[in-house]
């Protein structure tokens, strides 16, 4: 199984949740979405396989955005998802805090 961190460089979270599963030699793809733009397609799968509430996917939450124009939303303004994510070859996690990440490992 290969697992995807879906990481932004700049922020605290995303760096920690890469440093986790660095030290611990999980085997993963690294994926720099500012660098690399997600694909509208990308953001859809993400949003329909996130275990959780998928407007958690926003880092701010704005009274105009509805889950039916979330995807259309991220990808017009990458900046503003919530990273790091995790997918472990099925499911999307949001990995806040960054030990989140270990956990749900753990879990498979």
């Amino acid at each position: 199984m290969k697992f995807t961190l879906y990481h932004n460089k700049n922020c605290s979270k995303s760096r920690a949740c890469l440093l986790l599963l660095e030290e611990r030699k999980i085997d993963f793809l690294l994926r720099d979405y500012l660098r690399e733009p997600l694909k509208k397609n990308e953001i859809v799968k993400i949003i329909d396989n996130l275990l959780g509430n998928k407007m958690d996917l926003l880092r701010k939450v704005e009274k105009n955005i509805s889950e039916k124009n979330l995807a259309d939303h991220i990808f017009r303004d990458q900046k503003n998802l919530q990273r790091p994510i995790f997918f472990d070859g099925k499911n999307f996690i949001i990995c806040r805090p960054p030990d989140k990440v270990l956990d749900h490992l753990e879990d498979l």
